[in-house]
Order: structure tokens, then C-alpha cells, then sequence
């Protein structure tokens, strides 16, 4: 094994052969030997012999199981039914037979669709090991998925938090000495009320447990990320701490450098001391993908893309345990420097290989698929290819359920096709598999307003703020309707309302601002834009609005201050060099507007705008050598076919513009298309065996529905 960590193939071929002319069917030579041979993908039949022949004297879980998913990768779906029902009996332990049980679930489940059966078979595993903490979960885990695929998510859910609770109740009644992972029953418990954003819930859970198991460094981990959520930063270091002195673990060291990044104990981050602690991460687990993931996106945030993608790249080599962080986070660094098509070719690549990972057993990983195939869909989408789209999303829907997320994407597609009908029947879906998925109601809301279905719209809009009334975007689009509609003064109670309920939203300023400054109320306008402002001025939009507003009032030279007082503060923001390179042309100043575009285009090259403004100006003024150099300027980031992959010259072009703008500290994606489909995967774990990640996608695009809330 040492050879074979140091891909000394042969030798390692070698010395397995050797300790199989000791003993031909020794189990573990023959189950080490032919996972090597079917790792390597060119000896497949190999494989299949070695454990083969081992089985024929004795039976072991991972021959099995491995025998098993082999197997299933042929297609020999039947053949591997009777596999795990011939040498089940034949299993030495408790421990053993629990492994094959829960495979045999997930084969009746997957590939059968046969629940009843799978819950039959995970039934059988309890009542053989009935302290079995890994049975529990599944259990909890398939009758979750029963529910979400017959029902809604949230009955689904509410069936694994009781599978949970009951399993931890049953266990601290029984033998607690024999159930020595029973720490895994109440992080997966606490899990689930994370996930339902009832942290309170979870560290209650999480207290009990760490009573009943105080040598449990996961559930120390865990209690770190709930405290962390709830702003007790220096408890969660504290008990990320004690986590690490009981078991130095990757899942902890990535949750400890996560929250160095994000919440300092100083004010500025120290990149040398969370680098430190990713590389640990990495040592102790080579292929945990979790850390190749915030490792790498740290990196391509600081503007080292090259080291980016290095990290992301051995994270796909290592083939990680939980591939989709790896391939979702080298996908979204190649949207960031514009290669459409590579990216796209990435996701595609991560979703099989998770698809083989995933054949022969459930995993705590598997909804991280959900991430690829959403990311994949909303590329397709964002690239207006619907109908490519809607195939991205139907395949997702039908391998992981009814998925909210992946409904709403599925239902935007239609939208974007003009089918009305269908796209309804998938939002009415999307919200019944999550009532609180806010931009579900937001987008149908928005499309029936489209429609001239404004009753329709209203519904819509209260029941989703019912569900989820801290949600600004949601108060901020029904506000806007109703502005739309002439009903002013109901506007603005909504707005008022959604303040009330979101006072850091500064989308609400801004859009009550715009209402306003439309109602021609300049003053409470710009009362409102400042609000905003004073609240984050690096708001580009903001900026915008406020420049309009003072236009609108024919204060043309506060105009071109409060634009330049915008780059101050928005340095990287392209909506703003053009506004001021306009602002500057319609005044004549030539000179001014052609500086001002050129700076844009320094700071972001790949926005088409700026090249159209500053061609028209060249243009105007007759200037043909302004327009040869601005044409060759193009030529160096751009590809006549924008879908086609980048030449060469053109990817290290965009790699060293992007370099460049990132060493300026960009607050914002490099790619508008990347900014549009969101940005990475959260990996808020809480410990490494039973959680999976938030959703990734709460914060859902809402730059797709903007092209459904303008005006026709």
C-alpha cells in the first residue's frame, strides 16, 4: 500500500502478488489489490477475479459491497441483488452484515425505485444492530426522501428529525457502552435543524450530546459551527479548539480557517495562518474535498488564480471522497476568467464522477450533486440555451427528487421558452417541496405580474412573505409591482414593512429610493439612496440612482461628482465608468469620456457595454485608428464565437486581467455570467461523516429574475 500512495503501480502489483502466493484467498490482500487495478480503470475484469476468488472461502463486507458496486457499473443490476443476498448469512459480525444491509437498500432504492423494499432491508440492519448509529441515519435519510418525493420537503424533513430523535432516545435507554458512535445520531439530528435554520434546536441537541459524549471531537466541531452562526465567535473558536486537542481532524481545521477568513480575531486576515491550516487539513485527509474547495476559492479571491486552480486540480486528482466541491469550485474559477465551455465540460465531468461514486452506497455527500447539476443549468441558462437547460434540470429532478431548487431553474427555463403553463406547474411543485424558498414565490409572483395576473401576483407574494418574511427580496419586488400598478402609498407601506423586518436589506432603500425619485419626490428620494449609501457605499447601483435623481433635478454638476464619488467608492464597477464616460460625452468633453472608458475597460475587460460606448464615441469623432486599437483590444480577451472555448492567448489575456483586478481586492465575481449563477458551495459542515452542506443556492440567482421584473 506504501508503494501504491507513491504511485509505484508496478511494485505495489508486485508485492500484492507476492503476498497472494502465501495465501491466494487472503480477503484483504485480494480487496486492497483489486481496488488498486479497478482505481486505475484499465483492469476492471482484474478486479473482479481477485474478490471473486477471495469470496469463495470467506465473506467480508468490503468484498462485497466492492464486488457489488463493480458490478452495478455493469449494468449486472439482478446479478448483484443475489451477491448481497448469498453472502449475507455468510458475514462474520454485527458490524459486517449492517454494511451489506444498508447496500442492498441503496441498490433496491437507486436502481430499483423499490422504497419499501430498501426500508425493509434497513429495518433488518437496526434489528441485527440496533445500535447501529449508521442504520439509524440511513433509515432517517430514505424516509426523508420517501416523504420529499411523495409529498413536500418539509414532511420529508420532519420524518428524519423524528427517525433521529427516536433513535437517540432508544439509545441513551439501551446499552450507551456499545454505542460507540453514538455521537454520529446527535450531529445528524442537529444537522437537520440546522439545515431548518432552528440553531437554538441544534445547540440544545448538540449540548446533550457532547454530555453523553464528551470525547467526541465532531461534536465539539459541530457546536463550534452552530455557535459560529449565532456571532459567538470566540466560543466557536474555543470549542474548535477542543475538537482539535481531542482528534486533530481535516473537518475542523477547514472549519477553523473558514472562520479566520470571515470573522478575524484581529481586523485584517492573517492568509498565512489560515493557509496553515488548510495545508493541515490536507495532510491529515488528502482527499477531503471540502478543503480544496474553501482553499482554492480563497486563493482565486485574493486574485491568485494559477494557485487557484493548482489546488483545485490535485483536489481532482486526489479523487476526494466529496468530488462535486472540487469540480464546482474549478468550474466557477474557470466562469471567473471566461471559459464558458471549459467550465461547462467540468461540471459535466464532476456530475459523472459523482454518479459512479454514488452507485454502490448512499452517501452524506450525495446532495452535493444537487450543486453540479444546479450550476450546469444555470450556466446552460444564463447562455440562453433553455432548452439545454431544461434537460440539465429534468435529469437532476429525476435523480435526487423534488428538489426545490432545481424545480425553480426547471420552471425559469420554461419561463425563458414562453410556456406559461408548465412553468407554473413547476413553481406550484418547487414551492410545495419548500414553502420557505423565497424566490420561488418571488419569480412565479413576477411572472403572473408579467402576465397582467396581478391578483394572481399578490397571492403569491403574501403567501411566500408569510413563509419567509426576512427575506428583503421578496418585500422589495411586491413593493415594486404595486409601485408599477399606480398604488403608491401601498408601496411604500411595503417597503416600510420590509424594513422593519430586514434593516440591513439595502435593496429596499434602494428601491423605495427609485420609487420615489419615479413619483418625482426627489427629496424623499435622495433621503433614501443616502440611507442606502451610508449603509454600503460600495452599491454601484446606488451610486447610479442618486446620479439620476440629481439629473432628474437638473443638477447636472452634482451629477458628474456623485459619479466620480462612485468610482471612489466602486472602484471596480463598470456601470459607473459608463455612466460617467456618457455623462462626459454628452457634455462634449471627448477627451473625458475616451479616458473614463479606457480606465473601465482596465478594470473590467470583459464588459460588452463599455466597448460599445467607447466605439460609438470613436466612431462620432471619425476616429478609425481609436477604433483599429479598440477592435485588437478585444481580440486579445474575445473570441468571434463567445461559446467556444478561449484560444490561448486569449486565456492567459483574461487570466492576467483577472489577476489584475483581483489584486485590487474586487468585491465581486470577474464574470458577469459567474456572478449570475452564484457563487461557491457553503461548506458550513458539521462534521465529516453525517453532514452535508448548506444550500448554496439560498441566495438563488437573483440577477436571473431581474430579466423577468423589468418592464415590457
Amino acid at each position: 500500500y506504501e508503494e501504491q500512495s507513491h504511485d509505484n503501480t508496478d511494485r505495489a502489483r508486485e508485492l500484492y502478488q507476492n503476498a497472494l502466493d502465501v495465501d491466494e484467498y487472503n480477503p484483504y490482500v485480494n480487496h486492497a489489490y483489486g481496488l488498486m487495478e479497478w482505481k486505475l480503470g484499465n483492469n476492471t475484469e482484474k478486479a473482479r477475479q481477485l474478490w471473486s476468488k477471495a469470496l469463495e472461502r470467506r465473506s467480508t463486507a468490503a468484498l462485497v459491497c466492492s464486488l457489488g458496486e463493480l458490478m452495478i457499473t455493469s449494468g449486472k443490476l439482478k446479478e448483484t441483488r443475489d451477491l448481497y443476498t448469498r453472502h449475507l448469512l455468510r458475514l462474520d459480525t454485527e458490524r459486517e452484515m449492517t454494511e451489506v444491509y444498508l447496500a442492498a437498500a441503496w441498490l433496491e432504492e437507486k436502481h430499483f425505485q423499490n422504497y419499501d423494499r430498501a426500508e425493509e432491508l434497513i429495518n433488518l440492519a437496526i434489528l441485527q444492530s440496533p445500535n447501529s448509529s449508521r442504520a439509524h441515519v440511513a433509515l432517517a435519510r430514505l424516509e426523508g426522501r420517501m416523504e420529499q418525493r411523495g409529498s413536500q420537503t418539509k414532511d420529508g424533513h420532519d420524518a428524519a428529525v423524528r427517525r433521529l430523535a427516536n433513535a437517540c432516545i432508544s439509545m441513551d435507554k439501551g446499552d450507551r457502552a456499545r454505542a460507540v458512535d453514538g455521537g454520529f445520531l446527535y450531529n445528524s439530528w442537529a444537522n437537520l435543524e440546522v439545515k431548518a435554520k432552528r440553531y437554538a434546536t441544534a445547540q440544545k441537541i448538540l449540548k446533550k450530546g457532547i454530555t453523553k459524549y464528551p470525547n467526541d471531537s465532531s461534536l465539539l466541531q459541530s457546536a463550534g459551527k452552530v455557535e459560529e452562526r449565532l456571532g459567538n465567535y470566540t466560543l466557536a473558536r474555543e470549542l474548535y479548539s477542543a475538537s482539535l486537542s481531542i482528534e486533530p481532524s481535516a473537518p475542523t481545521l477547514v472549519a477553523y480557517a473558514m472562520l479566520e477568513l470571515r470573522h478575524p480575531e484581529s481586523s485584517l486576515v492573517n492568509y498565512t495562518i489560515v493557509s496553515g491550516l488548510f495545508e493541515e487539513a490536507l495532510l491529515i485527509d488528502p482527499r477531503h474535498g471540502s478543503a480544496y474547495n474553501a482553499y482554492g476559492n480563497m486563493e482565486l479571491r485574493r486574485g491568485n488564480v494559477e494557485e487557484a486552480r493548482g489546488i483545485f486540480e490535485s483536489g481532482v486528482q486526489a479523487q476526494c471522497t466529496d468530488a462535486a466541491s472540487v469540480y464546482h469550485g474549478l468550474a466557477m474559477l474557470e466562469l471567473s476568467v471566461g471559459n464558458v465551455e471549459k467550465a461547462r465540460q467540468v461540471l459535466i465531468k464532476g456530475m459523472e464522477e459523482v454518479e459512479d461514486r454514488e452507485r454502490g452506497m448512499d452517501s452524506a455527500q450525495r446532495q452535493r450533486a444537487v450543486f453540479l447539476t444546479h450550476t450546469l443549468g444555470m450556466l446552460q441558462l444564463n447562455s440562453n440555451c433553455a432548452a439545454e437547460a431544461m434537460k440539465v434540470f429534468c435529469n437532476g429532478i429525476t435523480r435526487h427528487g423534488n428538489s426545490s431548487q432545481l424545480l425553480l431553474g426547471a420552471a425559469l427555463c420554461e419561463v425563458k421558452l414562453g410556456k406559461d403553463e408548465q412553468a407554473r406547474s413547476l413553481f406550484e411543485r418547487s414551492v410545495k417541496a419548500d414553502v420557505n424558498h423565497a424566490q420561488a414565490w418571488q419569480a412565479w409572483a413576477v411572472m403572473e405580474m408579467r402576465a397582467g395576473n396581478f391578483q394572481k401576483a399578490k397571492k403569491l407574494f403574501d403567501t411566500g412573505l408569510k413563509n419567509n418574511p426576512r427575506h428583503g427580496a421578496l418585500w422589495n419586488a411586491y413593493a415594486t409591482m404595486e409601485g408599477r400598478l399606480g398604488n403608491l402609498d401601498t408601496a411604500r407601506s411595503l417597503f416600510a414593512a420590509g424594513l422593519r423586518k430586514c434593516p440591513g436589506q439595502v435593496g429596499i432603500y434602494q428601491g423605495w429610493a427609485s420609487l420615489e425619485m419615479r413619483a418625482d419626490n426627489y427629496s424623499a428620494a435622495k433621503r433614501l439612496i443616502s440611507e442606502a449609501l451610508t449603509r454600503k457605499k460600495t452599491l454601484g447601483s446606488g451610486w447610479l440612482i442618486a446620479a439620476e435623481i440629481e439629473e432628474k433635478m437638473d443638477n447636472a454638476g452634482l451629477v458628474g461628482l456623485i459619479l466620480r464619488r462612485g468610482i471612489e467608492c466602486c472602484p471596480n464597477d463598470a456601470e459607473l465608468y459608463c455612466a460617467l464616460g456618457k455623462y462626459y460625452f454628452k457634455r462634449g468633453k471627448i477627451d473625458d469620456a475616451r479616458e473614463i472608458y479606457e480606465q473601465g475597460l482596465d478594470v473590467n475587460p470583459l464588459h460588452a457595454p463599455l466597448y460599445h460606448s467607447l466605439a460609438e464615441l470613436e466612431a462620432m469623432v471619425f476616429n478609425v485608428e481609436g477604433l483599429a486599437k479598440l477592435n485588437k483590444r478585444a481580440a486579445e480577451i474575445f473570441n468571434k464565437d463567445a461559446m467556444m472555448e478561449p484560444s490561448p492567448t486569449s486565456t492567459q489575456a483574461r487570466e492576467q486581467v483577472i489577476q489584475k483586478r483581483r489584486s485590487r481586492q474586487l468585491p465581486q465575481g470577474v464574470s458577469i455570467l459567474r456572478e449570475r449563477i452564484g457563487e461557491t458551495i457553503d461548506l458550513d459542515d458539521l462534521d465529516s461523516a453525517s453532514s452535508e452542506p448548506d444550500d448554496p443556492m439560498e441566495m438563488f440567482s437573483d440577477d436571473v429574475l431581474q430579466d423577468l421584473l423589468r418592464a415590457d
